[in-house]
């Protein structure tokens, strides 16, 4: 029985990752939110995609003096980790580094990291797991850099005509053959771009502002904390039709 009990519980782990993840608007709110012993976590979706055969976008609130630890990075998986309420003090190869909200974090299979809450204020911040369909390339993902940490006080904002962008990276991993990441300012009343396809899997990830997102032939609103995923050749735009300026993530990848 307890035999039994394990294979339906891995058949049906295996199940939720293999189910494809729709292009559409995940609202934070509408998560499911579960308490655990440093704070609270909410799944704000789980599936896989064209690209990445495991993905899944985790809302994860850490308690104050509490800390959450990936010890060796288990299960192979790559991580990426955008601070959303800070501070937070990020422990990562031997490196001990405070970020604040905006602040990223990239951790490469074997590698370990901590996430620490010393302060007296919850703090929050989303974690994306993922593992591609392609065979994982530890040589490529070594020869690109290792895990490493970006603090939103160091991204240079380049303004432009229709707000400005902070370029973070662009570059490879273990399991992305290019992994591209800026955020974008884009002023009220304005569209990011006439509605486009491309090959690249893409999140938007909103900050701040209120937007509509064109999808295929749907128009779905985004405000802060809501996640954007869009498969790839979807066609998409973003149009700001709030009072102030959008302050959005594009994080994208093949």
């Amino acid at each position: 029985m307890k035999l039994f009990s394990v294979l339906l519980l891995l058949i049906t782990s295996t199940n939720a990752w293999s189910q494809p993840l729709p292009s559409t608007v995940f609202y934070w709110n509408e998560a499911a939110v579960q308490s655990t012993a440093n704070g609270t976590t909410r799944t704000i979706f789980s599936g896989a995609g064209a690209i990445l055969a495991k993905h899944q976008v985790t809302g994860i609130s850490i308690h104050p003096e509490k800390t959450i630890s990936y010890p060796s990075n288990a299960n192979g998986d790559e991580l990426f980790f955008i601070i959303k309420k800070g501070p937070v003090t990020v422990h990562l190869n031997n490196q001990h580094t405070q970020l604040d909200r905006g602040s990223v974090v990239v951790v490469l299979p074997g590698d370990e990291v901590r996430i620490e809450n010393n302060s007296d204020k919850e703090a929050e911040v989303y974690e994306m797991r993922y593992r591609s369909v392609a065979a994982p390339d530890a040589a490529r993902g070594k020869k690109a850099g290792a895990s490493f940490v970006m603090n939103w006080k160091d991204m240079v904002f380049k303004p432009h005509d229709k707000g400005g962008v902070r370029q973070l990276f662009d570059r490879q991993t273990v399991m992305f053959n290019r992994f591209d990441i800026h955020v974008t300012q884009l002023n009220q009343g304005l569209k990011s771009h006439d509605p486009h396809t491309h090959k690249n899997e893409e999140i938007i990830l909103m900050l701040e502002g209120n937007a509509e997102m064109q999808i295929g032939t749907d128009h779905q609103k985004a405000n802060p904390a809501d996640v954007v995923l869009l498969g790839s050749n979807v066609l998409h735009n973003l149009s700001n039709i709030g009072q102030t300026p959008c302050l959005y993530f594009a994080i994208q990848w093949n």
